[in-house]
């Protein structure tokens, strides 16, 4: 399927839609699998008989790049640092969680797990990532109560429609003493830079000065 639309957008988002990467550079294309089950048997008499199954998870794979500067064609009004979005998209996929997939155009609006997400820093283009991704639809499982009417033997069945929760519980940390933002933000992120990031989520319990934490603190780590 080719993504030459003007108007394509595709989005990966995650935790509630809180985390959310719009592609910045479509993929010339991009393959969907969708086979069958169905088994089939010969029965005397009658040739050969199919067996309906239900159908197997549709999986995606595609391959495009995250740009480490502006270019004509570009999706997104902001870059991201390449190796911010590679490393987001190693956490998702590392979480066990689904992952909320749309590509406008074509009418995919669904959950998939990550299954294989590889990625390169070609040395010709410093900070750019080329990647290739595949995508599996994930399926809530369902639990169908069936009631039985005694007197009269019939059986009705409550079906209840899935509901996908791929919310993430935030992490929290207890200040200790000789503890800074920088420190932890080190600690978590591996990039002491990214204290901005524990600072704004935590405003109302360290207040308006973000050098000044005391031990006994619980911050949330966003």
């Amino acid at each position: 399927m080719t993504t030459n639309s003007p108007n394509y957008q595709m989005w990966l988002s995650y935790n509630a839609e809180k985390e959310k990467i719009q592609l910045p550079v479509l993929p010339t294309s991009f393959q969907t699998r969708n086979g069958s089950k169905n088994d089939s048997m010969d029965i005397t008499g009658l040739g050969e008989v199919v067996i309906l199954q239900s159908r197997p998870a549709l999986q995606f794979s595609f391959s495009s790049f995250f740009p480490a500067t502006r270019f004509p064609g570009i999706k997104v009004a902001k870059i991201t640092k390449p190796l911010e979005l590679v490393e987001r998209i190693n956490t998702w996929k590392a979480s066990k969680k689904p992952v909320h997939f749309i590509a406008t155009a074509c009418g995919i609006d669904l959950f998939v797990t990550i299954e294989s997400f590889d990625y390169s820093e070609e040395g010709g283009d410093p900070g750019t990532y080329q990647y290739s991704i595949s995508l599996k639809e994930y399926r809530e499982i369902t639990v169908r109560q069936v009631k039985v009417d005694i007197p009269t033997k019939k059986a009705t069945v409550k079906k209840e429609e899935p509901r996908v929760d791929n919310t993430v519980k935030p992490k929290t940390y207890t200040v200790k003493a000789g503890d800074c933002l920088w420190n932890i933000a080190k600690k978590f992120y591996g990039d002491g830079s990214q204290y901005t990031k524990i600072y704004n989520a935590n405003k109302g319990v360290i207040g308006g000065n973000p050098n000044l934490i005391y031990g006994g603190q619980v911050l949330t780590i966003p």
